[in-house]
């Protein structure tokens, strides 16, 4: 298998990313990248807005989405994008996140954060969820004045963790994701394993429910070993990628060729 360098986990601000999709392709390219995937989280509008410039720059653009649900991430690769169910529970995500993000401007404005949906609205492009709400409040100078010289971290703790909205609607599970992924004719990957699998019997769980494998990303170092053995135990693909943000998280910068820390021929690519 010809060697390539990838980076499978990517977000643009068609979700909670600060970089234009078209940015984001040309960053990746300049960096030595030949497989790359949008992951916005409950949305594929980047994957639109991407493909051209992918092509320009010489770069193979897989379909990607990251679906949200109340414990786990759910990655989805190399589906139909125009699949109407697929697409159906993706709106329904947003629309239900939206409800709950109107209901903590609500909260904010009653604590007297001068915040609106509106501002919100200026830093994303589609869907909606908390981490938005906080740019928002750091990009508006009304905001700004209000909660002083806080840095993210402090915002998120003194007023965002604060706000509980009254009603949230019921959540997409991770059985919903990969069933929706599947009906696509796509692959339901596990992402960031170390930062939201508490025991390891939840993977269990996770493959009887179908998922076909785990995300091991280089960011997590060590943390990917007991998961790495457990994907090869029971013959689940593995992924990897930045899981870039842009600014908003400069812990997880794009993958240089340096960053390609598991080897490719052992990368099964979801082909």
């Amino acid at each position: 298998m010809a060697k390539k360098y990838v980076d499978l986990h990517l977000h643009t601000y068609y979700s909670d990313g600060t970089s234009s999709p078209g940015q984001v392709m040309v960053d990746t390219a300049m960096l030595g990248m030949n497989l790359v995937a949008i992951t916005d989280h409950d949305t594929t509008e980047g994957f639109v807005k991407a493909k051209q410039v992918a092509d320009e720059w010489g770069l193979e653009l897989m379909t990607g989405v990251e679906i949200s649900t109340p414990k786990y991430h759910i990655l989805g690769y190399n589906f139909d994008i125009e699949n109407k169910p697929l697409q159906d529970l993706l709106a329904y995500s947003r629309n239900c996140q939206e409800a709950i993000v109107r209901q903590k401007i609500d909260g904010l404005k009653k604590m007297g954060v001068p915040i609106t949906y509106e501002k919100v609205m200026l830093v994303t492009k589609s869907r909606i969820g908390t981490i938005n709400m906080l740019a928002a409040m750091v990009r508006d100078p009304e905001c700004r004045r209000y909660i002083g010289s806080r840095s993210a971290e402090e915002i998120n703790r003194d007023y965002l963790k604060k706000v509980v909205p009254e009603y949230i609607c019921p959540e997409v599970t991770p059985a919903d994701a990969i069933n929706a992924i599947h009906a696509a004719g796509g692959f339901a990957i596990l992402a960031h394993p170390p930062k939201d699998v508490d025991e390891m019997s939840e993977l269990e769980d996770l493959v009887r429910l179908g998922i076909d494998g785990l995300e091991l990303a280089p960011r997590f170092g060590e943390r990917n070993a007991p998961f790495k053995e457990f994907a090869q135990t029971h013959g689940l693909k593995v992924t990897y990628g930045s899981d870039y943000h842009g600014g908003r998280r400069m812990d997880r910068p794009l993958l240089s060729r340096n960053g390609n820390v598991i080897d490719y021929d052992a990368l099964c690519l979801l082909r």
